[in-house]
């Protein structure tokens, strides 16, 4: 039978090589399917110059992009293409020929790669066979990241097809060499996850037999001195690849028998302390040692005792490290726990803290921050950011640009790194029943946080009297508590909106609090990086912020949600009415906002960061 095919092609900065690619496709493939990891090059160009539809995917991994990308595809019969590779004359009347009169599930063909100009027709490289062509229904990717491959179920029919792909791999030794070591990495980590033991004589018998393979028995020297060089790298990519295992295993065997503690004197509830319980529980699934030191009975200690973390209880000040009886306290806490990593994020905690760490010899000593207020030049700051603290974590560009607003070389910025807070995805995926039920034709707004000043929570209820003028009848929720509670109710009173605005408290199911909403609000006058506005976005809702900087790192302002000035009241209420009155624009933005969160802030995606943290460097 006939069939329509479908090309898929995986890219990131393929500009030298995706044309050529394209081109070999004409007249082959019925759909040509791009999905691109956020080039920075002219990718995208190139590639809408050929009317390919063409897809932005985060990259989460060779088999997982690849799989992907197939379920994108307008039919079940696949040709996957690399973007430096192309069709041979000889390959594509081949594949006309089986797409004309499709009898097989799958068709596998050589690969014939260029090396620095030269064509390898030998060693391991040639002649290589590569299943490219198949029936998606039939399989499915699988492998070792990153050499992957498609799997034809058992049982399944398939067929070798005459003509090559052609392979344009390395322009130069030393970007082979670079790759090398990328890809070993990668290779190790697969390795490691699938349980796979490596032993001293992996390191040195199996590069050894690689090159003797490749050289001799497969011929490579019949491809002269390019042979040479290919048959010597790929020994030494094994090489690496079993070194870096060996490593990684030495590693998570130095991090298990070390505690991780997590210091946070906070009494109250906020995205640092979830962002403390969301990392300490997930080392703990990893079967690493965590530890909590906190203020006594505060709801993170609570928190994480009910999941078997176990903790200490001491009362911080921002003084409390010119207190040596404190410090040394702590000193010998430290040392009886074998702490090996350390994890502060609040100003006094991080000096009485790093400054205990640095006398016990904790390696491993981590501040993170989530404010974003310039941290001041002083020589105690600089003392701390210099020679205690090893390594800083910014939830956001506009924390990591206020740690070094009053003074650049406060901390070498090479010792700062970005890793956002997170959202577990599977937490908002469920149809949960909402907490309040909208009466008829009622717009619900809803904010969260801690009813504290810099939250802002005065301009929602400023908001609420501007929207009284509108034709909508809205109704706002705010959940949250703090200090700030009782001159909010009267401020409510005084605007005479009390009767349109709940202050709902501390919600434990938020998702619930999300799903009974239709637009959310943020009126924060600062914030390094807000929790409460990817959950929204999970939750597919559209969101109206305040500019705070961070904002524009989340919220694609027009698709996902709107961008006002800060303590513009008016503008937010213009946005917030345009909004209301048309549910189809609601609907997208939350669809936009969803997909966003799900390409650069899923928890699960950002967990490899995290456990970098706590995991020594060797070198890999």
């Amino acid at each position: 039978m006939k069939v329509r095919i479908s090309a898929v092609i995986i890219t990131k900065n393929e500009e030298r090589n995706i044309q050529r690619c394209l081109e070999s496709l004409k007249g082959v493939a019925d759909e040509i399917v791009v999905v691109d990891s956020y080039s920075t090059d002219r990718t995208e160009k190139i590639c809408k110059a050929f009317n390919v539809r063409f897809i932005r995917h985060k990259f989460t991994g060779h088999i997982e992009q690849k799989n992907w990308a197939i379920l994108q595809a307008g039919s079940p019969y696949i040709l996957s293409l690399d973007a430096d590779e192309a069709l041979s004359d000889e390959l594509r009347a081949s594949i006309l020929k089986a797409k004309e009169n499709w009898t097989h599930y799958g068709y596998y063909f050589n690969r014939l790669t260029n090396y620095c100009g030269k064509w390898i027709r030998h060693t391991s490289w040639y002649p290589s066979k590569k299943l490219r062509l198949w029936d998606a229904r039939k399989g499915n990717w699988g492998g070792f990241n990153p050499h992957d491959r498609f799997y034809l179920n058992k049982g399944a029919s398939r067929r070798f097809l005459k003509g090559d792909i052609l392979h344009y791999s390395y322009y130069s030794v030393s970007e082979h060499l670079e790759q090398m070591n990328a890809f070993s990495t990668i290779l190790a980590r697969s390795y490691y996850e699938r349980g796979r033991r490596v032993y001293s004589s992996s390191i040195l018998l199996h590069p050894l037999w690689r090159f003797i393979k490749d050289f001799l028995f497969k011929t490579g020297f019949l491809d002269g001195y390019y042979g040479f060089i290919v048959s010597v790298n790929s020994a030494h990519e094994v090489f690496l690849k079993y070194v870096k295992l060996r490593i990684i295993y030495k590693d998570e065997k130095l991090i298990q028998k070390q505690t991780i503690c997590f210091f946070n004197s906070m009494n109250t509830w906020g995205g640092g302390e979830k962002w403390h319980y969301d990392v300490a529980s997930f080392l703990a699934k990893k079967h690493h040692r965590a530890l909590i030191v906190s203020s006594p009975g505060s709801p993170l200690s609570v928190r994480l005792r009910e999941i078997g973390i176990p903790g200490y209880g001491i009362r911080i000040s921002n003084l409390s490290f010119l207190n040596p009886m404190k410090v040394f306290r702590i000193v010998r806490l430290f040392r009886r726990e074998k702490v090996g990593a350390l994890v502060t994020s609040l100003s006094g905690d991080m000096k009485i803290a790093s400054i205990a760490a640095k006398i016990a010899g904790v390696p491993r000593i981590i501040y993170r921050r989530g404010s974003a207020i310039p941290i001041r030049n002083t020589p105690i700051n600089r003392y701390f950011f210099r020679r205690v603290i090893t390594r800083i974590v910014a939830n956001s560009k506009e924390v990591k640009r206020t740690i070094l607003a009053n003074n650049e070389s406060l901390v070498p910025e090479d010792k700062i790194c970005i890793i956002y807070n997170g959202v577990y995805l599977h937490k908002y995926n469920q149809n949960t029943q909402p907490l309040y039920r909208a009466r008829d034709g009622e717009i619900i707004l809803g904010c969260a946080g801690r009813l504290s000043q810099e939250k802002g929570h005065k301009y929602l209820l400023e908001l609420l009297k501007e929207l009284k003028e509108s034709s909508y009848p809205f109704r706002l929720l705010i959940a949250g508590e703090g200090r700030l509670l009782p001159a909010l109710k009267k401020k409510a009173r005084d605007l005479k909106v009390d009767q349109q605005v709940d202050f709902v408290g501390f919600v434990e199911d938020m998702p619930a609090f999300y799903r009974s909403l239709d637009i959310f609000l943020l009126t924060s006058r600062y914030e390094g990086f807000s929790n409460v506005i990817n959950e929204a976005m999970a939750c597919s809702l559209p969101v109206v912020v305040f500019d705070i900087k961070s904002s524009s790192e989340v919220i694609t302002h027009g698709a996902s949600g709107y961008i006002t000035r800060n303590g513009d009241v008016r503008e937010m209420a213009d946005r917030v009415c345009e909004l209301a009155g048309n549910k189809a624009l609601r609907q997208q933005m939350g669809t936009n906002g969803r997909k966003r969160i799900e390409e650069l802030f899923s928890f699960e995606d950002l967990l490899g960061k995290i456990q970098d943290l706590f995991i020594p460097s060797n070198g890999i």
